[in-house]
């Protein structure tokens, strides 16, 4: 709150661009009657929220990946083989184009494997403008109940689409070919990336995954330096020791 006090100053004093930050900006969004659109709350809320988005998410997939390449040998070597593809035709230094990411389409089952298995986050509560009829049917007298939630308020819970065989056959195994079409057998079942309100972030998310684990795969080797690799959530995942891991140029005899 002090940092948003200090930004509406430094408005006012004209110190600053409306648009020069995140917090700026929402401070600067006005409505019709030229009134401050967003409360003080509101802002912290936004600003917390982009903050995990564009970060936590992405750098816990990346973790969960480094550690499937460490620990499944067979999934190491399809990645590697599918990157080394698309290197060969790169020249030193050369980017790597949108066409490149699109051709790294087992690398991307794996990275939406993984999110199966190791969500960032798995409760979501979501608030909407009124109550909510939730239709539950019973399989044994095939009734159909209904329930009002009074706070208006729903809990989702992606263990249990994840984790649900019905959905995913054996979804305790790693397994990247269930992700081999566009969307999972039935919508909605993917939550990372499955729903109809689709992640504002979800192509960055694709290119910075991409992009990290085809430089990773392609320059170096890597393998995890400590045995212990299990994590908590507190609510999001959280290594219990770290994941540090030791990596090495192809190239090269010297360790990084």
């Amino acid at each position: 709150m002090d940092l948003i006090s200090e930004k509406r100053v430094t408005l006012e004093k004209k110190w600053c661009f409306p648009h020069q930050d995140l917090i700026t900006c929402l401070l600067s969004t006005r409505n019709e009657d030229n009134l401050a659109l967003l409360s003080d709350e509101e802002i912290e809320d936004n600003t917390v929220i982009i903050m995990i988005g564009e970060y936590d998410t992405s750098s816990i997939l990346l973790t969960f990946l480094i550690r499937i390449l460490a620990n499944e040998p067979s999934i190491y070597a399809a990645i590697v083989q599918e990157q080394e593809e698309i290197a060969k035709s790169k020249t030193l230094g050369e980017l790597l184009p949108w066409d490149d990411l699109t051709k790294m389409k087992y690398t991307w089952r794996v990275a939406m494997e993984t999110l199966k298995d190791n969500p960032s986050w798995v409760l979501f509560l979501q608030e909407g403008p009124q109550r909510y009829k939730i239709w539950r049917i019973s399989n044994a007298k095939r009734v159909a109940k209904v329930r009002q939630i009074s706070d208006k308020q729903v809990v989702c819970a992606t263990s249990m689409t994840h984790m649900d065989e019905k959905i995913f056959p054996n979804p305790s195994k790693i397994n990247p070919t269930c992700f081999e079409q566009q969307a999972p057998a039935r919508p909605y079942c993917s939550v990372a990336f499955g729903g109809p309100r689709m992640c504002p972030g979800y192509e960055f998310a694709r290119i910075e995954t991409l992009t990290m684990i085809h430089y990773l795969v392609t320059q170096f080797t890597c393998k995890l330096s400590c045995v212990d690799d299990s994590f908590c959530r507190d609510p999001m995942p959280v290594f219990n020791q770290g994941l540090p891991i030791h990596i090495k140029p192809k190239k090269s005899n010297g360790a990084i």
